[in-house]
This record gives structure tokens, sequence and C-alpha cells, in this order.
């Protein structure tokens, strides 16, 4: 499947159930890369937005960027001061960025890097950022040193086969490898009722194409949360992973 479809059968689950990122994150973002209120940030693989609209609620300009229709329709939905425009990382230009305006102060990927052709991109991302402007990639990964994500790790790998092609903890350490980032990380958790849970897993694009059997996927699932549940909810504990260097 190309990878700009993948997400067309998933906005819905992936706008309502799709974690945000930490504030502290954010806080790091913008001084690492030295930015100021009224810069102009390009978030490359935006999706539905979530991290386009907390780099706006920042006093930045921000220009939404991703190749699915679907997935910018539902950004637009959602409201907030970005520009979404339809393109992919590898053929980004200047046209993106607004009449008369050719270059960006940052470029910015959230969940999105494991995806991207980093030979066709990076040139690219060159091209349109000021000198020493910084690319920061970041990831909400999952904690597998917690006991309800090691055994959700457990039965992807099992009923997923998708997973391990395309999903993003194990690809993300392919873009480290890359670069020469800077790198940080901070905790977040993201609580989740029982029917939030099934539509958190069921965002997922390897599990959305992946899964062929899903009775038998969803009753693991159910007894997922009924083992791990406290009070009707259950967490998804993460590591937020954030990677920032000069292309």
């Amino acid at each position: 499947m190309d990878p700009r479809d993948r997400f067309s059968a998933t906005v819905d689950d992936y706008r309502r159930y799709r974690p945000d990122y930490p504030a502290a994150l954010f806080d790091w973002l913008v001084e690492d890369a030295a930015l100021e209120a009224g810069d102009l940030v390009v978030d490359v693989g935006c999706g539905t937005g979530i991290s386009s609209r907390a780099l706006a609620d920042r006093g930045l300009r921000v220009v939404g960027v991703d190749p699915n229709e679907a997935m910018l329709e539902a950004a637009r939905r959602e409201g907030g001061e970005v520009r979404y425009v339809r393109s992919d990382a590898e053929t980004l230009d200047a046209s993106v960025l607004g009449e008369g305006v050719e270059r960006c102060d940052a470029i910015v990927g959230a969940q999105s890097f494991h995806w991207i052709d980093l030979d066709r991109a990076l040139p690219r991302f060159r091209a349109l950022l000021r000198p020493e402007g910084r690319v920061i990639a970041f990831w909400n990964l999952r904690d597998l040193t917690d006991p309800l994500m090691a055994a959700y790790e457990e039965l992807l790998l099992e009923r997923a086969p998708d997973y391990v092609d395309v999903g993003a903890e194990p690809r993300a350490a392919s873009v480290a490898e890359r670069v020469d980032p800077r790198r940080v990380a901070f905790p977040h958790a993201q609580p989740l009722d029982r029917d939030a849970f099934f539509g958190r897993v069921w965002s997922s694009s390897y599990v959305k194409h992946g899964v062929t059997d899903r009775p038998s996927f969803d009753a693991a699932l159910g007894e997922l949360f009924d083992r791990f549940a406290v009070e009707g909810e259950v967490r998804f504990v993460y590591r937020t992973i954030a990677l920032s260097f000069l292309p």
C-alpha cells in the first residue's frame, strides 16, 4: 500500500484517540530551534494537526503539510491558526510557505519521520530552512518497561505482521542513525477508557491494514484491558523522544 494512503481508513480514530505531546517538549523545541513568536514552522506529516495546533498555540506561524487529503480535512475541521497544504516531504518546496516567502525557521515532524525518504527529503529541507535552521523529529514511543505496553507489544508482534515494517517503535531509531541529532526524552501518558483504548489501537495503520482476524484480536485487546484497568481506565505510557539536527 502507498504510505500516503495508509491512514485514509483511520482518520476518525486518529483524530479522536491519538495522544497529544507533553508541554515540556514544546518548551524545549522552541528553545532548541531559537524560535520566537511569529517565526515560521513547517510541520511535515502533520496528519490531523495535533502538533500543528500545539505549535500555533506557542505564537508560531505554522504550515501543516501532509500527503493525505482526508487527514488534512480532519485537521482543518479542528480549527486553529494553521494553514494546511497537501504535499509530501520528498517534493516539498517554497510554494507551501505562502506568497513571497522563501524560507522557514524550523521544520518539525511528529510521528512522521519514519515514513520519510530522507535521501530525497533532506535536500528539500536544506533549501527551505534559514541558515542554521533546525529539523526536529519527535515521537510518542510506547514505554516497553510498562507491563501493559510490554504485553501489547507482544500482541502486535504476534497478530499485526505490518508492525515491524511500518511501526514507529521499530523504525524511529533508524532516523537517528542517519543524522547527528541532539536528543531528549520526556515522560508522557494517555489515560483511556475501554472505548478509547480500542480506538487508540485501531488508529494505527499496521493494525487497521495488518490484522486479519479482528474478532480474535479484539478479544485479546479486551483481555488486556481487563487485566490492567484501574477504575475503568488503562494508560498508554510513552517516552516522547525528540531528535534535533541540521539537515
